[in-house]
């Protein structure tokens, strides 16, 4: 599968499964503090990955180390911030992300030093693809369209137009998914590689 190793595959599902549970839980934990509880009656304020995880953004994790999660619907007139809670949420999101991609790296010394020599390299390579795919994450999430986080931007400045993609999102997935699947070893060629870099990327 796109000439990755069984063990690439793994490091890089386990990867996506901690960024987009932690995309997703930010999704509803910013939004709630925001004001707009509308997530959390969604069951969506939880950090397991189950509920958060896109099927297909999954599988573009896989391939080209960038997913997204599945809609967190945020309303703009819920928030304190009014039509520019989304988007603040959103931003905040991408923050959180890059923080712990950052910080999961600091754990790397100690899995050098203490953990068991048998499984050390493996936790090793997860921890380093972790920090790769949280960096990549923000840098294609920034595309203004659901189901990225950029859509939220959408959102504020055209609402009609983002409830026409949200209803269609899953076949947006597809798109994504298929797109970056054929693409994955181009990307890092691509200004996105470049803010991906930037952001930490190897």
């Amino acid at each position: 599968m796109f000439d990755l190793s069984f063990v690439q595959i793994l490091t890089r599902a386990i990867a996506a499964a901690l960024v987009l549970a932690l995309m997703g839980f930010s999704l509803a934990g910013f939004a709630r503090l925001l004001g707009d509880k509308g997530a959390v009656h969604d069951g969506k304020l939880t950090i397991n990955p189950l509920v958060h995880v896109d099927a297909f953004g999954l599988l573009a994790a896989i391939a080209g180390r960038v997913g997204w999660v599945r809609p967190i619907a945020i309303s703009p007139n819920a928030g304190r911030l009014g039509k520019a809670t989304p988007v603040v949420v959103a931003v905040l999101t991408m923050a959180a992300i890059l923080v712990f991609g950052r910080l999961i790296l600091l754990a790397l010394p100690w899995v050098a030093a203490s953990w068991p020599t048998s499984s050390a390299a493996f936790v090793d390579a997860t921890i380093r693809m972790t920090a790769d795919v949280a960096a990549w994450t923000v840098a294609i999430n920034i595309i203004p369209v659901p189901p990225l986080l950029g859509g939220y931007l959408l959102l504020t400045i055209a609402p009609d137009i983002h409830g026409w993609l949200v209803k269609r999102h899953l076949y947006i997935s597809i798109g994504l998914a298929v797109l970056i699947v054929l693409t994955y070893r181009s990307f890092p060629a691509t200004p996105f590689g470049d803010l991906a870099r930037f952001l930490g990327a190897r």
